[in-house]
């Protein structure tokens, strides 16, 4: 009798050790699956493209849209005509300017993904960058943005619509990260300077798949205190993402020089990696 006690409870604890192991595969499959970044479903809202205003500055289409947005869009000069090219698949780099620098975001932050060099190096094709203007003094509205760069995105189908990227300072780095939580599957990575979005547990577990990098500085008061939880949340929790911290920089955004967390690898290093 014993000895069928003793075969028993050696069955009992065989099974209750495969139910476990069966629940914590489970749970580590269910984390996997977090990490996975699931494609968008594009849609298209002819209301946001009768042109009110359409002029070439340089190399950037501008454009004013009566939805009330207003944004520049550079393509490779390949794809200026030849916009419909499918195959091209381009990535495309959406810009967020800081509050009241609506008229000078361009030139600052803009122009460093337009240049010769850069565009060599990011992707074989070179990049499409969006230059998006806000409707007011800041970015508001989420939903709409969204929509506007899905459309843009849309109409010019050299650009790749899994691989976008979302580049932000200031108030433009806070709306870039909300913009990322509204919608999770829009932007492959963000690329936050000085931004203080203050990110939900909920909205954190949404954008694992999202690759974040993400920059504050401690002098930088009002803006770090806030900006320096998201940065580390998502530095740690998001793939192949990056939190950098300094010392005195201020209020700043990053430059294409910076570095990561990964030695002497630069965002511009970074940046490749994740378009190719």
């Amino acid at each position: 009798m014993n000895t069928t006690l003793k075969g028993l409870s050696k069955k009992r604890i065989f099974l209750a050790a495969g139910a476990v192991s069966a629940f914590l595969l489970l749970v580590c499959l269910s984390l996997m699956l977090l990490y996975v970044r699931k494609p968008m479903k594009f849609n298209f809202d002819a209301a946001y493209f009768w042109a009110e205003k359409k002029v070439y500055v340089d190399n950037w289409l501008y454009e004013e849209l009566p939805s009330g947005h207003d944004y520049f869009l550079f393509l490779p000069e390949k794809y200026r005509k030849d916009k419909d090219n499918e195959s091209a698949k381009l990535p495309l780099i959406v810009v967020f300017h800081g509050s009241d620098e609506k008229y000078s975001s361009l030139r600052k932050y803009g122009r460093q993904f337009a240049t010769k060099d850069f565009q060599k190096k990011i992707y074989p094709e070179g990049a499409a960058v969006l230059v998006i203007l806000s409707r007011i003094n800041y970015f508001t509205d989420p939903a709409s943005t969204s929509l506007l760069i899905q459309n843009i995105a849309v109409r010019n189908k050299c650009i790749d619509k899994t691989n976008i990227i979302g580049y932000g300072f200031s108030q433009g780095a806070k709306f870039v990260v909300e913009l990322a939580c509204h919608e999770p599957r829009l932007f492959r990575a963000v690329i936050s300077g000085s931004g203080f979005y203050d990110i939900s547990l909920k909205e954190l577990i949404s954008v694992l798949p999202v690759q974040f990098y993400s920059a504050v500085s401690k002098n930088d008061k009002g803006i770090y205190e806030q900006g320096r939880r998201v940065g580390k949340l998502c530095g740690k929790w998001c793939k192949n993402s990056h939190y950098i911290e300094y010392e005195t920089r201020g209020h700043f955004w990053v430059e294409l020089n910076d570095k990561t967390s990964n030695g002497d690898e630069t965002v511009t290093d970074w940046l490749i990696k994740i378009v190719n």
